[in-house]
């Protein structure tokens, strides 16, 4: 018994080394990879076109619609948009394993004030950004560096940390 105790625990450390190791790839100090994705009116964005001079700070949010987390963190990042209109910074959300006409009509009935991309069944972003659970979010300085990176949504103190974040930033 005592043995199976002592695996299982050693198993669990193992796997939370394995997962924060996945994690590091993509945290703060970390590159952020480049994409291009259809927007939801047709036009691309490409992420690196953002980064030249001058540059503007990125929130990218990968969510999907029927994500429960994502969905109470869209009214903060609604916000936040409203918040840093007018500022060198750009919130984009990428939606993921959905069709494009239920991101659309997803969008349109949460009033989400920022640019959305599709990318279907996570193709482009979800394999670059290692994508295992979301919605994933993170914030990238005006060189294309990753400077925030998290996994979840855990209320108004994500976003503070968010906001916080944005702030430094722009200074």
């Amino acid at each position: 018994m005592k043995t199976k105790s002592i695996t299982v625990v050693a198993l669990v450390v193992l796997a939370g080394l394995v997962s924060s190791a996945v994690i590091a790839n993509l945290s703060a100090g970390t590159k952020a990879p480049n994409f291009s994705l259809p927007k939801l009116d047709g036009k691309t964005f490409t992420l690196k076109d953002n980064f030249k001079q001058p540059g503007k700070v990125v929130l990218l949010d990968i969510w999907a619609t029927w994500c429960g987390p994502c969905r109470s963190e869209i009214p903060y990042l609604i916000d936040l948009q409203k918040k840093y209109a007018g500022k060198p910074v750009m919130i984009v959300g990428v939606a993921i394993d959905e069709k494009k006409e239920t991101v659309q009509s997803f969008v349109k009935k949460m009033k989400i004030n920022y640019t959305i991309c599709h990318d279907p069944n996570a193709k482009a972003v979800g394999k670059s950004y290692d994508v295992q659970s979301i919605p994933a979010t993170y914030i990238i300085d005006k060189k294309g560096v990753i400077r925030f990176a998290h996994r979840g949504f855990g209320g108004a103190g994500d976003v503070a940390n968010m906001d916080r974040e944005i702030a430094s930033l722009l200074k």
